[in-house]
């Protein structure tokens, strides 16, 4: 029956989080915002995640756990990959949630995660070089002011990722 009750209060968790989301950039919200969403106390909260950043980060996971995510796609092209995963619900909060710097670094922590997890027989040089490969094309993105949102263009970010030239 716990387990159930866990799994029934995460879900309420996911659920709220991810409506405040459609309303705010990530930075803004709060552990009293998500737990009053959820209906639940602040320290059932921490009973289950260890902050925002946890929970995004978790929250992300079940969103890809629940997809058609293969990691060899994600290898091969990395950006269409991440927009497909619940291409419906996900994308358009990724869109939103772009220009937010914390948002954005709660993601590649979620990219490092999931690649790291990575059983395939990838090297684990290769799987850093892979990481930073991404990371490159998004500081190029930040730091350059270019237009370029790797939640909508990701078919032309998978082609720069591909062969390195603009």
């Amino acid at each position: 029956m716990t387990n159930l009750q866990n799994e029934r209060t995460k879900k309420l968790i996911y659920l709220g989080f991810r409506d405040l989301l459609t309303k705010e950039s990530f930075s803004k919200i709060t552990i009293n915002e998500i737990a009053d969403k959820a209906m639940i106390h602040r320290s059932t909260f921490y009973t289950h995640f260890n902050d925002k950043y946890d929970l995004l980060n978790q929250y992300l996971n079940s969103q890809r756990t629940d997809s058609n995510f293969k990691m060899e796609d994600f290898f091969d092209h990395p950006f269409t990959t991440v927009a497909t995963i619940n291409n419906q619900e996900l994308l358009p909060l990724l869109s939103l949630q772009n220009n937010d710097a914390d948002f954005r670094t709660g993601f590649f922590q979620f990219i490092i995660d999931t690649v790291m997890a990575d059983q395939s027989d990838k090297t684990e040089l290769d799987r850093f070089f892979f990481i930073g490969r991404i990371k490159a094309i998004n500081l190029w993105i930040e730091k350059t002011h270019q237009s370029y949102n790797p939640f909508v263009d990701y078919r032309y970010l998978d082609q720069v990722f591909k062969t390195g030239k603009k």
